[in-house]
C-alpha cells in the first residue's frame, strides 16, 4: 500500500523533475535572447512624402517624371513612375486619369510613396474628402 508521503525523497517531490525544469525554462530563455538577437536589421523599402494637390504638379499621363515637396518652402524631389506605379483615392485603387482628374478639383492631401534608392514612385494616394486614414 502507498502512504501518502513515499513520492517525497530527502523532503522534496520530485526532485528530478524540478531540476529538469529549471534547465527546460533556461535554455528555452536562452534561446528566446538569441532568437531576438539575430533578428534581421530593419530596411527602409519606402519613403513618403506628405504633400499636397498645390505642390505637386501631375504630368497629364503617368509617365516620365514629376517633382514633389512637402511644403511651399520645402526642397522638391524628382521622382520617376514606372510601370508599378499604383494610384488611390482614400483606399480605393483607380486609374491615374481618374487621380488626376480627382486632384484638379481642388487643394486635397497627396501622399507621394517612392523607392529611395531607385526615385521610383510606387504609389499616389489622394486622400478622399472625409477620410484621413
Amino acid at each position: 500500500m502507498n502512504h501518502p508521503d513515499s513520492n517525497r525523497i530527502h523532503g522534496s517531490t520530485f526532485p528530478g523533475r524540478r531540476r529538469r525544469a529549471v534547465w527546460l525554462a533556461a535554455a528555452i530563455g536562452a534561446l528566446v535572447t538569441a532568437a531576438a538577437g539575430a533578428a534581421l536589421p530593419l530596411k527602409t523599402i519606402e519613403e513618403c512624402l506628405e504633400s499636397g494637390t498645390d505642390l505637386v504638379r501631375l504630368p497629364g499621363v503617368a509617365g516620365g517624371s514629376l517633382a514633389a515637396s512637402q511644403c511651399s518652402g520645402c526642397p522638391s524631389v524628382r521622382l520617376r513612375f514606372d510601370a508599378r506605379t499604383r494610384y488611390f483615392i482614400g483606399k480605393e485603387p483607380v486609374s491615374y486619369a481618374r487621380l488626376r482628374e480627382a486632384a484638379a478639383k481642388g487643394d486635397l492631401r497627396l501622399d507621394v510613396f517612392y523607392d529611395p534608392k531607385t526615385r521610383n514612385l510606387t504609389r499616389l494616394r489622394l486622400v478622399a474628402a472625409g477620410n484621413d486614414k
